[in-house]
């Protein structure tokens, strides 16, 4: 009787080391075995969520093979309080420990937009309103027109962030907040700036009508090696009084429901952004203007121009007359559609 005992004990202690063996070994190909990630495999790991939570989203999404032995390596490797939370992106080959460490690491998947040099708010609006992403994305007019927004940045006494948020491509993370990130164009609009304060001291203009003249250059020329010698035409006007008489100011005034054709109408109808019906610069930038056309302003070309003129090629010529500007005009604007009728 005690030999079967025996026996069976022996079988027992056998079947359990053979169980015990398994399960071990099984773990130990889990902690060392690489899954190939199919590329732009994402799982959220929101507030509140624990690492049970982000082993079955993992396992769902067929990042890790099994919830239950990535719980035993997050103990074993005691990363129980470092769990992150967030969009986490995984792709190519990964074993558990790598893909607990990217969690850790806090590292999300990033989104990226771009606002390109010379969008105005309106242009601005409507990149904004793409990205569902972004929470409130589709209020970026009213939060560029918010009083506490603008105070917020430094522009308390400012009509809209117009021209004070910096043209470039950024990136954020899922759920960033559009004030948030208007802010950080903001910062880096100043950062920008800053570069440039010796020289702003010594102008004799303010920021806020630097960013103006900015955003007239960049709207009158798509060349950036036009900038300097457009600034310095403004800035040659500027000087002895003239008025500004910039078209894309007149346009801006018509916004949003501008339909594209400039009428002498346009031109004569006054408002607060038409420099030909007053002197000085517009009510507000009329874009956000890019670091170019900023150094431009300030780094203008050394010429007595007051006029130029397209001459439907990308680039402008200019004159110091208006009798010469009026006879550039005639041959590339008047004779150049003329030509168009000639077969």
């Amino acid at each position: 009787m005690k030999k079967i005992i025996l026996t069976v004990f022996l079988i027992a202690v056998v079947a359990a080391l053979s169980i015990f063996y398994s399960i071990y070994s099984g773990y130990q190909s889990f902690k060392t075995t690489k899954i190939e990630v199919p590329a732009g495999t994402t799982v959220v790991i929101e507030k509140g969520n624990t690492w049970n939570s982000a082993a079955k989203k993992l396992t769902e999404a067929k990042v890790i093979t099994d919830a239950k032995h990535f719980m035993w390596l997050i103990k074993e490797k005691d990363f129980g309080k470092a769990l992150k939370t967030g969009e986490f992106e995984f792709s190519g080959a990964m074993d558990p420990e790598e893909v607990a460490k990217k969690i850790m690491s806090g590292k999300v998947k990033l989104y990226s937009f771009t606002i390109p040099e010379g969008y105005n708010k309106y242009d601005a609006a409507a990149v904004f309103k793409s990205l569902e992403w972004m929470s409130g994305s589709d209020k970026f007019i009213e939060v560029c027109h918010d009083k506490n927004f603008l105070t917020s940045i430094g522009a308390k006494n400012k009509q809209s962030c117009e021209g004070l948020l910096f043209p470039s491509t950024y990136s954020f993370p899922r759920g960033s907040d559009i004030i948030a990130v208007m802010k950080k164009m903001a910062e880096q609009m100043k950062s920008t700036l800053a570069k440039y304060q010796a020289e702003i001291d010594k102008s004799d203009m303010d920021v806020y009508d630097l960013i103006k003249l900015a955003s007239i250059v960049e709207k009158e020329t798509g060349v950036k090696a036009e900038q300097p010698k457009i600034a310095s035409v403004f800035l040659n006007r500027k000087k002895i009084g003239m008025k500004m008489q910039t078209d894309p100011s007149v346009i801006y005034g018509l916004l949003p429901k501008f339909n594209g054709n400039i009428t002498k109408k346009d031109l004569m109808t006054d408002h607060p952004w038409n420099t030909y019906t007053r002197y000085g610069f517009p009510a507000t930038p009329l874009c956000f203007p890019g670091e170019g056309a900023i150094k431009s302003v300030l780094h203008p070309d050394d010429t007595k121009f007051l006029y130029f003129v397209a001459t439907g090629k990308g680039y402008h010529y200019f004159s110091k007359t208006l009798k010469e500007h009026n006879a550039a005009v005639e041959h590339y604007q008047v004779q150049g559609r003329r030509d168009k009728f000639v077969y």
